[in-house]
């Protein structure tokens, strides 16, 4: 006599497959939400190094064109440290002009350079 199958509940194979979904599923989550955080420590980094170089070039310009010069500082803000260098080119890009360079260095969540130019008023140029 040939025993019959009970439709109720589910078989081995189907428990299985499901279990590997519902796993697949969670693991995609985690690393969806690891890249997630990754990418906001990486945005709030290049807002804060945007932030930082444009209160040095905004400082530059403020100042007289004979009180101008180049430079260098760290400074920290919001939990990240960011290097500034900033060159003054008189007579760059025209004779009248000069060019203003900020660069702002951070290094997490990894290494990125920003650089802001600007072309001001230069010095009085005398014929």
């Amino acid at each position: 006599m040939r025993r019959s199958w009970s439709q109720d509940g589910f078989t081995l194979i189907e428990v299985l497959a499901a279990a590997g979904l519902l796993a697949s599923a969670g693991i995609i989550a985690t690393l969806a939400a690891a890249a997630m955080l990754h990418l906001e420590r990486a945005a709030h980094a290049e807002a804060v190094g945007l932030a930082t170089a444009t209160e040095k070039l905004e400082e530059l310009i403020a100042r007289s064109p004979a009180a101008r010069g180049g430079g260098n500082d760290e400074t920290d803000l919001d939990g990240v440290h960011v290097t500034r260098v900033w060159r003054v080119l008189d007579r760059v890009p025209a004779v009248e002009l000069t060019r203003l360079e900020v660069t702002a260095r951070w290094d997490r969540p990894s290494t990125t350079l920003l650089t802001l130019v600007a072309a001001v008023p230069g010095r009085t140029v005398l014929p």
